[in-house]
């Protein structure tokens, strides 16, 4: 049975046809369309003109079931608004066509429903699964392991035997935080989380707190809040409201550090950094804008990905690479927001 269908009346020409025209047999038509190597040049050029002249296009889902894989590497991730998170969905993307196969998106309301989205991923028998910011079951990452479908969790720390998980370090940031206000004279502290992402909020908390309890210091005000500008906003106004003496916020987010300063700016007449200074993170483009001019911190995204697409280019290929945690340093991009 054929698998190609009819477009405007005509049968879409098939790969027999492509070979006959170019005298060649069909197992060499194939080989060139599925990116191997080992053919002669004037060969594949002979399979192409013969393709293009015919208008022959490979079906892509009957290769797949032909070979026993979809070609097909899934990327899943929590439903936010966050322009950090579109620049890295077009970079694993893009990493994904690198390898020859091709990206399938899908989008998570909430991550306690992670497993259920996984569970639907799995039915497109996907050849392995980028997960982004949210962490995966023991349950679901064993029944990944056990249909040999490679899992890595990009940009969460989580700690399974079964999946490889590549981060940035977020408590050493959140301490780098905390050290470099004290270097600039600041001593009263806030941190702004976000409980969308409430695990990395805490990996940031967790290490600010700490540089600051090395200098002796216990206060620090604290709140989470959805990730939102808007949140941003609202979180830097309870902390004020209450008249608390406060000369230094660490965000753990742009977006929140962006509401929170237009908040300081305008509803309060402050300004940044001379009374209040602040740090935010991911770097996003908007931090760069003179009306902001936030310093903040720049994950290594590039390298977590080179990190990422090493772990499943081998898997792909039947290699031994171990799982395990990768974690990257973060450095602080300074602008004027900090004295």
């Amino acid at each position: 049975m054929s698998h190609n269908k009819v477009v405007n009346g005509n049968k879409m020409p098939s790969s027999k046809e492509v070979a006959l025209l170019a005298q060649v047999s069909q197992a060499t038509v194939s080989r060139v369309f599925s990116g191997q190597t080992n053919i002669r040049e004037q060969t594949r050029l002979r399979v192409l003109e013969a393709a293009e002249k015919l208008g022959y296009r490979p079906n892509a889902i009957a290769r797949g079931l032909t070979l026993n894989r979809s070609n097909l590497i899934a990327i899943v991730s929590i439903n936010v608004v966050n322009p950090h998170y579109n620049v890295m969905i077009n970079k694993v993307a893009d990493r994904i066509q690198k390898l020859a196969r091709e990206p399938l998106y899908f989008v998570c309301s909430e991550e306690k429903k992670l497993d259920e989205i996984i569970s639907q991923v799995l039915q497109y028998r996907v050849d392995g699964i980028i997960v982004l910011s949210a962490a995966v079951s023991t349950q679901m990452a064993a029944e990944c392991e056990k249909i040999q479908i490679p899992v890595v969790v990009f940009n969460k720390y989580t700690v399974n035997n079964n999946i490889m998980t590549v981060c940035s370090d977020n408590v050493k940031a959140g301490w780098m935080a905390a050290n470099y206000f004290h270097s600039k004279g600041y001593r009263n502290y806030a941190f702004i989380g976000s409980n969308t992402f409430l695990g990395t909020s805490k990996d940031r908390l967790r290490g600010f707190k700490d540089a600051l309890f090395e200098k002796g210091i216990e206060k620090c005000e604290v709140q989470m809040v959805p990730y939102t500008y808007e949140a941003g906003g609202q979180a830097i106004r309870e902390i004020l409201s209450e008249e608390k003496k406060i000369d230094a916020v660490f965000c753990a987010g742009d977006m929140l550090a962006l509401g929170a300063m237009d908040t300081i700016k305008y509803e309060y007449g402050l300004k940044i950094p001379e009374d209040i200074a602040v740090i935010g993170f991911d770097n996003i483009d908007a931090a760069s804008w003179p009306p902001y001019s936030l310093t903040t911190f720049e994950q290594q995204i590039d390298k977590m990905l080179d990190t990422t697409f090493n772990y499943l280019s081998k898997k792909l290929n039947g290699e031994a690479i171990s799982e395990g945690v990768e974690l990257f340093e973060c450095k602080i991009v300074e602008r004027s927001s900090v004295l």
